[in-house]
Parts: C-alpha cells; sequence; structure tokens
C-alpha cells in the first residue's frame, strides 16, 4: 500500500503546449489597435461642435414669389383654444325670421296636399365667381348648395341658396351651423 502507485491515475505531462503567438506580438497587436482608435477619434472629433453653413440655391436675379409669406408667418402666431365654458350648449335660435314664398305651379300637375320646404337664401352677387366661391363654402360645412340665375331689370344676379330642408328645425340647424362659420342666411318657406 504504502510504496505502490496508484492504478488509474496518469502523470501529467511535464512540458506545456506551446503557445500560438508570442507574447510580444499580442502585446503589438494590441498597441496596434488602441493606436487605430485613438487615429480614428482624432479625425472624427465627436467633441468638437457641428459646423452649420448656410448654403443660398436660390439665384441673385430670381425673387421668390411674395404670395406665400404666411409660410414665413404662420409659425410665429401664437393659436389660444377656446375653453369649453365659453361654447354655448344649445346653438339654435328659435327666433329666426322666415320668410314664406309662394311658388306657382301647373294645376294639373298640383296635388291636393302642398309640399312645404325650406330653404337657405344665403346672398346675391352679381359675380358668377362670386356666388361660385360662396357655393363652395356652404358645401364645405356639409350642406347643400345651389346657385340660381335670375333677371331682374336688364341685370344678371347670383342667388346663392341652400336646402330644400324637410321641415324647419332642419332648415334652422343649418341656419346656425352657417352662422358659425361666418356666413348670414335668411330661412324661406314655400
Amino acid at each position: 500500500m504504502f510504496g505502490k502507485t496508484q492504478r488509474c491515475i496518469s502523470e501529467k505531462p511535464k512540458h506545456p503546449k506551446p503557445a500560438l503567438l508570442p507574447v510580444w506580438a499580442g502585446t503589438a497587436v494590441v498597441f496596434f489597435i488602441l493606436i487605430c482608435i485613438v487615429v480614428a477619434f482624432a479625425f472624427w472629433k465627436p467633441w468638437a461642435p457641428v459646423n452649420t453653413q448656410v448654403i443660398d440655391t436660390k439665384p441673385a436675379n430670381q425673387e421668390t414669389n411674395h404670395d406665400y409669406r404666411f409660410y414665413e408667418q404662420l409659425p410665429k402666431q401664437q393659436v389660444t383654444p377656446i375653453p369649453e365654458q365659453a361654447i354655448p350648449k344649445s346653438q339654435i335660435n328659435t327666433n329666426s325670421i322666415i320668410v314664406s314664398t309662394a311658388i306657382a305651379s301647373d294645376p294639373a300637375t298640383a296635388s291636393d296636399t302642398p309640399i312645404t320646404a325650406y330653404f337657405l337664401q344665403i346672398k346675391s352677387f352679381s359675380d358668377p365667381d362670386s356666388a361660385d366661391a360662396r357655393r363652395s363654402e356652404i358645401l364645405m360645412n356639409k350642406l347643400p348648395a345651389n346657385v340660381i340665375t335670375l333677371n331682374e331689370h336688364g341685370q344678371t344676379w347670383y342667388r346663392v341658396i341652400s336646402g330644400p330642408y324637410l321641415n324647419q328645425q332642419n332648415a334652422l340647424n343649418a341656419q346656425q351651423l352657417l352662422q358659425n362659420s361666418g356666413i348670414d342666411s335668411i330661412v324661406v318657406k314655400n
């Protein structure tokens, strides 16, 4: 027991395996990588402030269109929202004046029960382009709109109307909607 070597235990080799790179070569590689990083930072200069240069791309003899000044003025303006308590809950004005008109109809096609329709008469223009511009404003409020051409005393007028509305309440609601957009109108009952 005392002088014998144990079984299954092998002796360790006396010579270690040789290294793949000598120590001096590994140190040289590390120094080379560090020098590359320092040179990269020296050219990149991330700590230096950014140099901004304004380049004038428009020709000196060409004048800009001054019709688009609102692009410069709009960011300078301050917009304040309307507080909730300032908006009225009920906006329908029941004190509106309703004008009644009679439409001449053919007796053969007329029925026993008259059909009542309400229209909004907006404005009459002597210029068709102005009438069409007002008509487009009404259409942008999602209301029906038409331009009627009338000849009175040798002059042509372009009347802008909205409708027909089936009842008085619908006509008054449409009138209030237009009034909130800055468009005045009167309710006409046919």
